[in-house]
């Protein structure tokens, strides 16, 4: 526990190693999370929204709208869950409280957006649509970078 007051990362090298193989974790959920996205919804502007709203030309069902709700409850728990545990990490770390607080913002606002822009593009706007690809990459690049951070930050040794 003295890792929680003084931010010591180095201080216990079995949290050192915790800590390292959470972050290790974490990083294989991000890159997972897009490979699923990538297959659930598609690789293109066009397949997302062929999945979303359907293709009378090439017989595609729209999503129905409980498996869209499904899935935006169930995301949204695991990335909320998976980016507060990595910023909970950040908070740790020996940065600067506006580069934290710029993680910390841009990931979340991103991770909301993207849910929004999701349902936007189901209900209302078809753009939207891009704002739901740009946000979705945004949260996941935000979290990457908060895990690359971690990582530099354990390989460091104490001076």
């Amino acid at each position: 526990m003295k890792f929680l007051v003084s931010k010591d990362i180095h201080a216990n090298p079995n949290f050192v190693m915790l800590i390292a193989f959470y972050s290790l974790m974490l990083l294989i959920y991000f890159i997972g999370d897009l490979v699923y996205l990538v297959h659930f919804f598609g690789s293109s502007i066009d397949e997302v929204l062929f999945t979303l709203k359907g293709n009378a030309d090439e017989f595609i069902e729209p999503l129905s709208l409980l498996s869209l709700l499904e899935h935006v409850h169930i995301s949204l728990f695991l990335s909320i869950t998976a980016l507060f545990t990595t910023l909970a990490l950040i908070l740790r770390l020996k940065l600067t409280d506006r580069h934290k607080q710029l993680i910390i913002l841009l990931s979340m606002g991103t991770l909301l957006l993207s849910a929004l822009c999701l349902l936007g593009t189901y209900f209302w706007l078809d753009i939207l649509v891009y704002g739901f690809v740009m946000m979705t990459l945004g949260w996941h690049g935000m979290g990457i970078y908060a895990l690359i951070l971690c990582f530099v930050q354990i390989g460091m040794k104490k001076t």
